[in-house]
């Protein structure tokens, strides 16, 4: 059972992330990758590049990497950290704010008719009692010790 499931969902996350990347580029001229530094930093906010790196599960130097596109477009800002020179700390502008808030509004949207179908015919999923499971399995998985 775990072999398809873990297929399954990979087919799924790849799915959502293949239809959000396109409705972000269509509508905001940004990229679902982009969304989600937008969405860390927003939660993160005024953390440094190693702390981002460690929620986006990414290297610090990808991170970096990414980090002048955003600042460019004027959704990032980064400034020095006044207690140590060489740290750099990111926050969301107020158009980042506002470009998340309108994208994540839409995204919501748009995958709430797949897990809520017009269709009478088609079975409503309970989006909360999924978002639980979910959640208890990547702890779960979290906690077990790596292989070696």
């Amino acid at each position: 059972m775990a072999d398809r499931f873990m297929v399954t969902l990979h087919e799924l996350t790849s799915a959502m992330d293949t239809y959000a990347d396109a409705l972000l580029r269509r509508d905001h001229g940004l990229s679902f990758n982009e969304f989600e530094y937008l969405v860390v930093v927003a939660e993160h906010g005024g953390s440094d590049v190693t702390e981002l790196a460690r929620c986006l599960r990414l290297t610090k130097a990808a991170v970096s990497k990414r980090l002048p596109a955003l600042e460019a477009a004027g959704l990032v800002r980064r400034s020095s950290d006044p207690h140590h020179r060489r740290r750099v700390l990111v926050n969301l502008t107020e158009r980042g704010g506002q470009l998340l808030q309108v994208a994540s509004a839409q995204l919501e949207a748009e995958l709430d008719t797949v897990f809520r179908p017009a269709d009478s015919q088609q079975a409503e999923l309970d989006t909360d009692r999924l978002n639980t499971d979910l959640l208890t399995l990547c702890k779960r998985i979290e906690a077990k010790e790596l292989p070696k």
